[in-house]
């Protein structure tokens, strides 16, 4: 299994491009089995589902508003923000005979492990459940407390196809303030339930890491979990993440999804 630790992109546009990116070579067999984990750009993430919703339009103005773009992602759940204090993983598969034995709940329970293993590294005691009116609701977030008064840490969402698989989610380090902000308005013009309180972090359970030591935390626990060898990126890669992320920008009020706007986070 490949470890990827590409750094912080600088376009959200091109972040949410290499994230495509690395599922489609897996799913075409360019790539093996590989684990991603990549700091964040400023955005708001949203699901197909969302587009559809009668307040969508107000959303994106104001995630706009805020300073947050707004991308189109290909896992299920809900809303999500993401920032400077936040990053990313994956756990990307081939669709093959084993991985088609494994169970939804198998995935989820393997992204969970992963994480609460990093966690561990750091220091933090998390456990899995949902959380009462959180972004992105789900049962296999990452809690510190308990459903009713606690916060998230992290959600966990999978994205399955005929080739590939993957499972994996935002890690919330710090800046939960800002990320609260612009997700209560974003829910708000989506008339969806949101407790601002839900929104956590790392700081917030008691850890001094910064967002690049809980990277490597993670890192660390994939290597020892699955002998992941870390790769380098490679040209080819990131020339292809910019061409599909503009596929998956919101470039308009209206709902829309293209190419006619680009913004730097």
């Amino acid at each position: 299994m490949e470890l990827l630790l590409p750094g912080r992109f600088e376009d959200p546009v091109e972040a949410y491009g290499y994230v495509r990116t690395i599922f489609d070579q897996v799913a075409s067999g360019e790539r093996p089995a590989t684990i991603s984990i990549t700091p964040s750009t400023r955005h708001v993430g949203v699901t197909r589902r969302d587009t559809f919703r009668p307040g969508f339009a107000d959303a994106v103005r104001a995630s706009n508003e805020e300073g947050y773009p707004v991308l189109v992602r290909g896992s299920g759940g809900g809303a999500t923000a993401a920032g400077p204090g936040t990053f990313g993983f994956s756990i990307i598969r081939p669709a093959d005979a084993g991985e088609a034995k494994r169970g939804i709940h198998d995935r989820y329970d393997e992204a969970a492990a992963l994480a609460l293993g990093a966690f561990g590294r750091l220091g933090v005691r998390a456990e899995v459940g949902e959380v009462r009116d959180e972004f992105c609701p789900g049962d296999h977030s990452l809690r510190v407390g308990d459903r009713e008064s606690g916060m998230k840490l992290s959600g966990i969402a999978q994205r399955l196809t005929r080739r590939a698989t993957s499972v994996g989610g935002i890690v919330l380090v710090s800046g939960e303030r800002e990320l609260t902000l612009v997700l209560s308005r974003v829910y708000g013009a989506l008339e969806l339930p949101f407790r601002p309180e839900s929104v956590g972090s790392l700081r917030l359970a008691g850890s001094e890491a910064t967002t690049e030591d809980a990277i490597e935390a993670f890192a660390t626990e994939a290597a020892a979990r699955y002998d992941a060898s870390r790769v380098p990126l490679d040209d080819l890669t990131l020339g292809l993440a910019r061409e599909a992320g503009e596929e998956q920008l919101v470039s308009n009020p209206g709902g829309g999804v293209g190419t006619s706007v680009r913004r730097k986070s």
